[in-house]
C-alpha cells in the first residue's frame, strides 16, 4: 500500500490517509486537487455546497485581471452570495500585518468560505485568515510560482522578520494549466527554483537525521524526489511554456506542500537554501528595497548551498550524496533562470553576511549549522563572495 503512494496521480492525493513505515499516519485534508487544462470548469462543482452560503472572494489587482473578475461575474450571474475584496496596491502585495489586518476588516461576518485567487502572497494571507477565523478556503492558482498551495504553514512578514506560522490545508486546489502557462516567466522560474531547492533541503534533512537522529520519513523523501525529477527531466521545455511541463511543475509544487503536511512542518521542502533566501528578503524589506521572487532566490541559494556542501565534503557522512553545483548550474541554464546571486540583485554585503548569519533565521539543523560548528562560516563567506562578486 505505501509503495503505491508513489504511483498516485495528483488528484488521487486528495483525502489521502495511510500508516507509513516511519511510524506516523500521514493525512491530506484537502477534498479536491484539480490540475488540468480546464480545471476552472470544475470550480462550480467544488463550490456546490456553498451555493446558498456567503463566499468571500480575495484577489490582488493582477490576479483579478487574470481570472478573478471572470470568476466573480460567473458566480454572481448564477446567483451565488458573493462579496469580493481586491488588493489594489502601488507596489507588490506583502504578506504582513497590514495586509492581514486589512483582510480581517473586509471579511463579512457571516462568511462560510474564502475563495482565494492568486499564488504566493494571496494564498499565504488567505490560509492564515482561514486558520485564525476557522473559515475554510479554496485556492484558484494563477501561477506555478511556489510550493505553498498544499502547505499547512504560512510564511508571513511580522515586524520586519519573515516567520512561518501554523495554518491549515485548503479545502480545494484548482490549478488550470491554461492559466498557469501564461504567468510571467519570472514566476514560472520561481516555481522551478523552489523545486530545485529540494536537492539541498532533502540533503539537509538527511544530514540532521545522521548527526542528530532527527525524525526522517523515506516515503516523503521518495515522493518529493520523484516529483522533482519529473520537472528536471523536461527542464528545457519550461521556456516554451509547454503545457505538460507546466502541469508537472505545478504537481511537483503541490506534492512539496503535501510533504510539509505529512511531516507537520516544512523540513522536506526547506533547508539552508530557504534560510539564505529569507535572509536576502528580510534585508531588502528592512531597507525598503525590492527583492526577487522567493523561488528565484531559492533557486540561486540552492547553488550556493551545494557549493558549501562541496567545500565541506571531508566532514560530510559517507551516506550522503553531495549536491553537485555544476549539475545545478546546468539545470538553471536549461530553464534560462538566474543562478548567480549577484545577477539576481543581491547586494554583495548582504550576500556575505547571509553566509554567516542565515542559520539564525530558524532553529533547524542544516549544512550552515555544521559549518558554524566547525568555525568555517566566515571563511566560506569570503570564498563564495569572491566566487560570485
Amino acid at each position: 500500500m505505501i509503495d503505491d503512494i508513489l504511483k498516485l496521480g495528483i488528484n488521487e492525493m486528495a483525502n489521502l490517509n495511510f500508516d507509513c513505515y516511519c511510524g506516523k499516519t500521514h493525512k491530506v485534508h484537502i477534498e479536491n486537487i484539480i490540475v488540468n487544462e480546464s480545471a476552472l470548469k470544475d470550480l462550480e462543482r467544488v463550490l456546490a455546497g456553498f451555493k446558498d452560503k456567503s463566499i468571500f472572494l480575495v484577489a490582488d489587482k493582477n490576479t483579478y485581471k487574470v481570472c478573478g473578475e471572470k470568476i466573480e461575474k460567473e458566480l454572481k450571474k448564477k446567483r451565488y452570495n458573493l462579496k469580493s475584496y481586491v488588493f489594489y496596491t502601488n507596489s507588490d502585495l506583502v504578506p504582513d500585518e497590514k495586509s492581514i489586518g486589512r483582510l480581517i476588516i473586509e471579511v463579512p461576518k457571516n462568511t462560510s468560505l474564502i475563495l482565494a485567487i492568486g499564488s504566493g502572497t494571496i494564498n499565504d494571507i488567505c490560509r492564515f485568515i482561514s486558520y485564525k477565523l476557522d473559515i475554510p478556503y479554496i485556492i484558484v492558482a494563477t501561477a506555478p510560482s511556489m510550493d505553498g498551495y498544499a502547505s499547512t504553514v504560512s510564511p508571513l512578514i511580522v515586524e520586519g522578520f519573515k516567520m512561518t506560522y501554523e495554518a491549515v490545508y485548503p479545502k480545494a486546489i484548482i490549478a488550470d494549466t491554461n492559466i498557469l502557462k501564461e504567468a510571467p516567466l519570472e514566476m514560472i522560474h520561481a516555481g522551478f527554483g523552489d523545486i530545485l531547492g529540494k536537492y539541498t533541503s532533502l540533503t539537509d534533512w538527511k544530514l540532521s537525521k545522521i548527526i542528530n537522529n532527527e525524525y526522517y520519513c523515506q516515503t516523503t523523501v521518495n515522493l518529493v524526489e520523484k516529483a522533482r525529477e519529473k520537472c528536471v527531466e523536461n527542464a528545457e521545455r519550461i521556456k516554451n511554456r509547454d503545457e505538460k511541463i507546466i502541469r508537472q511543475l505545478t504537481e511537483a509544487l503541490i506534492v512539496s506542500g503535501i510533504a510539509i503536511g505529512f511531516i507537520g512542518y516544512s523540513r522536506p521542502a526547506s533547508g539552508a537554501e530557504h534560510h539564505l533566501a529569507h535572509y536576502w528578503e528580510i534585508a531588502a524589506l528592512r531597507n525598503n528595497q525590492s527583492h526577487p521572487l522567493h523561488g528565484n532566490s531559492v533557486g540561486a541559494a540552492t547553488l550556493v548551498v551545494s557549493m558549501i556542501y562541496q567545500l565541506m565534503k571531508d566532514k560530510i557522512p559517507n551516506e550522503i550524496d553531495l549536491p553537485d553545483p555544476e549539475y545545478i548550474i546546468s539545470i538553471h541554464e536549461k530553464v534560462g533562470s538566474i543562478y548567480n546571486p549577484r545577477d539576481l540583485g543581491i547586494p554583495e554585503e548582504v550576500f556575505a553576511d547571509s553566509i554567516i548569519h542565515a542559520r539564525e533565521i530558524r532553529n533547524r539543523y542544516t549544512i550552515l549549522q555544521l559549518a558554524y560548528e566547525n568555525n568555517l562560516l566566515e571563511k566560506f563567506s569570503k570564498i563564495l563572495t569572491e566566487e560570485f562578486y
